[in-house]
């Protein structure tokens, strides 16, 4: 059976520099505001892992015992080692591969308090991602199957294009729109206007959520008049709120038996939110199996090392 579901987004390596103590107190202060900033860290260790919002999704996704569509745009070094990883884990390739460029890579400094500093460098997926169409890689009938798609940030321009050819094709297709952090980078107004106008259901963190309001003059409810299902927003380890046109409802967290990296985390959530979703679970059942993905990332290193419990599951009566 083809798989149902469409992740639209980055594919990267991670590469992690743990470093000791609380970046805070690295941060010069004169009278008490911050001063002239030149900061050096000393790493403990260094780690490559695989990354990525398509690929952490998609990995989560066949933790879960489900097959996922991947597209994105990757350089030839993806192929020698991140490829088999992805198809061992149930996903179905459908990227762009660019020869002689380079995949993204995201650099990450990591403290002892779990706080993070990153330089995303996109490489091959920057420069292509606005000129790719997804049936360039997907044959009509296939996206025309999708039962529930997410697209995370590309650029506005890319994501508008990708969330318009979709529901071209595919009019039932739940869309779930992810704009994240480069929603103050790439969005105007209308460009914004028009991926809402497309999607089923939006999803952000607190900071995310509060810029609609702030940058564009968009509080929940005014997202949710432009026809949306419902509005997600995380709160990372306070579980999350699901805003609807009921009104608003709180989801608990899952508490995680230990905290070893928080990369990726928000992505297990959107990985058991998606399964849930494609399995005709509601909203609410959904985001708890988000919640349980979510603890069970933060338990490893980057956010493909996690594996999903699934007697805990059916205990917890997530699947």
């Amino acid at each position: 059976m083809k798989p149902q579901i469409l992740v639209v987004v980055s594919i990267a390596y991670d590469i992690i520099f743990a470093i000791h103590g609380d970046i805070r107190n690295e941060i010069p202060l004169k009278n008490g505001a911050i001063d002239k900033v030149n900061l050096m860290f000393t790493a403990k260790n260094k780690n490559q892992y695989f990354g990525g919002t398509a690929g952490n999704i998609s990995y989560g996704i066949g933790q879960l015992g489900s097959s996922s569509i991947l597209f994105s745009v990757a350089g030839e070094d993806f192929e020698r080692d991140y490829k088999p990883h992805l198809e061992k884990n149930l996903t179905e390739l459908k990227l762009v591969i660019k020869e002689k460029e380079h995949t993204a890579t995201y650099y990450g400094i990591s403290d002892e308090k779990y706080q993070q500093i990153g330089i995303w460098q996109p490489n091959a997926y920057g420069d292509w991602i606005e000129e790719v169409c997804l049936t360039d890689t997907i044959d009509e009938k296939d996206l025309n199957s999708v039962k529930v798609a997410i697209f995370s940030p590309g650029t506005g321009i890319s994501t508008r294009n990708h969330i318009t050819e979709l529901r071209k094709i595919n009019s039932q297709a739940t869309i779930i729109f992810d704009p994240s952090q480069v929603l103050s980078i790439f969005y105007d107004k209308p460009l914004l206007t028009e991926c809402l106008s497309h999607s089923d259901i939006v999803i952000g963190n607190d900071t995310e959520i509060a810029q609609f309001k702030t940058m564009f003059d968009l509080g929940t409810k005014d997202l949710l008049k432009i026809g949306l299902r419902c509005v997600i927003e995380t709160k990372g380890g306070d579980g999350c709120i699901i805003h609807s046109s009921k009104g608003s409802t709180k989801i608990d967290p899952v508490k995680p038996a230990k905290i070893l990296e928080t990369t990726g985390a928000g992505d297990a959530f959107r990985s058991g939110l998606i399964f849930g979703l494609s399995r005709q679970y509601s909203i609410e059942k959904s985001c708890k199996l988000g919640a349980y993905m979510g603890a069970r990332s933060v338990e490893e290193y980057s956010g493909q090392m996690y594996t999903a419990n699934k007697s805990m599951l059916k205990t917890l009566k997530l699947i």
